[in-house]
């Protein structure tokens, strides 16, 4: 008989998954708390290996251009948990909902007009901020835990390669990050980026979603 959706036909697998399951619910909690106390984290996604913060403490922004060594220019995405949140967050039109219901979740980051004030780090001079909902559980869970919005961009050096490993990211943000959690990306280039403030959409960056 299945016990908490798991078939006891095998109890070794059933067991190793239970286990694996404990232990991400651990480091996801771990990895909370330590957004929450203000500090940088490093985590896989459906793209490639992120690193990200609390979007509304700056000192906390402020580490993470500082430990990617990124030019203040580029600003910082938001990770969110839903649809719902990122229309808190964005407004979104007509056709950039229509790209929502079709790629979300997904790698495709959408630029619209920002909704609310935010961090100069997150939100650009001209009004806008991008925005994404990836297409992996762990990553949306903790997104989640720490109130539906994560401020992330790739965990790599600025202008060097994505990593897609979790040894390759302890090694490169071990030191200036709370926690580095283990885990696979599912795809090795970062996300389509696509700017959805007029009414005709624009590729801003091409990637794994093809438009």
């Amino acid at each position: 008989m299945p016990f908490g959706g798991f078939s006891m036909k095998n109890p070794l697998r059933t067991t190793v998954k239970l286990c694996y399951i404990y232990f991400m619910t651990t480091m996801i909690n771990e990895a909370a708390e330590a957004v929450r106390e203000g500090n940088l984290i490093v985590f896989p996604t459906d793209t490639v290996y992120g690193i990200g913060c609390d979007p509304f403490n700056e000192e906390a922004l402020g580490a993470l251009y500082a430990a990617k060594q990124r030019s203040i220019e580029k600003h910082i995405p938001l990770l969110v948990d839903s649809v719902e949140t990122a229309e808190s967050f964005g407004e979104i039109n007509p056709t950039c909902r229509a790209l929502l219901e079709e790629y979300w979740p997904g790698a495709l980051t959408v630029i619209v007009r920002a909704a609310v004030p935010l961090s100069p780090y997150v939100r650009k001079e001209n009004g806008t901020v991008a925005l994404r909902l990836p297409d992996y559980e762990d990553l949306l869970e903790l997104i989640t835990a720490i109130g539906g919005a994560l401020a992330a961009t790739s965990a790599n050096i600025s202008n060097k390669p994505a990593i897609l490993s979790y040894d390759e990211a302890y090694a490169t943000f071990s030191e200036k990050a709370a926690v580095v959690l283990p885990g696979v990306t599912k795809r090795k280039e970062s996300s389509t980026i696509v700017d959805c403030t007029t009414d005709v959409p624009k590729i801003v960056r091409t990637g794994p979603v093809k438009i």
